[in-house]
């Protein structure tokens, strides 16, 4: 039997110590893909993912610099171009048997907040803390995107007592509501019987799951014009 806990700690562990903010997760996509590759899963990167027409938010400097931060860290200069200079990656599993298609959402990217140097922080203590000055994994894309990884793995395992298609989505730039569109506007997910997202929080005790398919994990982005004379509130 796969130990699934050791899998997920020892993935979100690399994963927080390498966070990348919105559209730059080059090194990040790459780590997704080499697992999911590596546990038998067709991958579809850049535009086959992405409809660059509902991109929001993408900085062509930062992009350039998560570039070639990718390629600083061994990530192959082949892997990067079929990105297509856009971040995420969708992994395709069929069981070969007819079913439903069913797909998972986890999210990537990280916030540009600095980690502290607590001692009793327990990344400092164990080790793991983030490598990338400004930047970390407060938010939690790192179990996230360990969660999706080990679901992958767990659903390769199982193939033969499923059925039906999945799709895993790991999703670039959630933060600031940016990549949920491109995603959506490439119709990688038009066929899908089932999209389930999810995000961990201290509401929930370890064990439990809270089912909230409104308002708690959903949001909507605003562009809002105020035309005047500039006050103090």
């Amino acid at each position: 039997m796969s130990d699934y806990s050791s899998q997920l700690i020892e993935q979100r562990r690399t994963l927080h110590q390498w966070p990348e903010e919105g559209w730059t997760e080059f090194w990040t996509t790459a780590y997704i893909v080499e697992k999911l590759r590596s546990f038998g899963y067709e991958v579809l990167l850049g535009t086959k993912i992405i409809n660059p027409e509902q991109v929001f938010g993408r900085n062509v400097e930062l992009v350039e610099e998560g570039k070639k931060n990718a390629l600083a860290r061994g990530v192959s200069e082949e892997l990067i171009a079929e990105m297509e200079g856009y971040t995420g990656a969708v992994g395709l599993l069929d069981t070969g048997k007819e079913g439903p298609t069913t797909a998972f959402r986890f999210d990537i990217d990280c916030v540009c907040v600095q980690e502290t140097a607590n001692a009793d922080h327990k990344p400092n203590k164990e080790g793991f803390r983030s490598q990338h000055n400004g930047f970390m994994h407060a938010c939690g894309h790192d179990t996230h995107t360990s969660i999706g990884l080990t679901l992958a793995k767990w659903i390769a395992d199982h193939k033969d007592e499923l059925k039906g298609k999945f799709k895993i989505v790991f999703q670039p730039a959630e933060e600031g509501v940016r990549g949920a569109s491109a995603i959506a506007g490439s119709g990688i997910l038009d066929d899908a019987n089932y999209l389930f997202g999810s995000h961990i929080s201290f509401m929930a005790d370890s064990g439990e799951i809270v089912v909230a398919p409104y308002g708690l994990l959903c949001t909507s982005k605003f562009d809002v014009k105020f035309t005047g004379k500039p006050a103090h509130a």
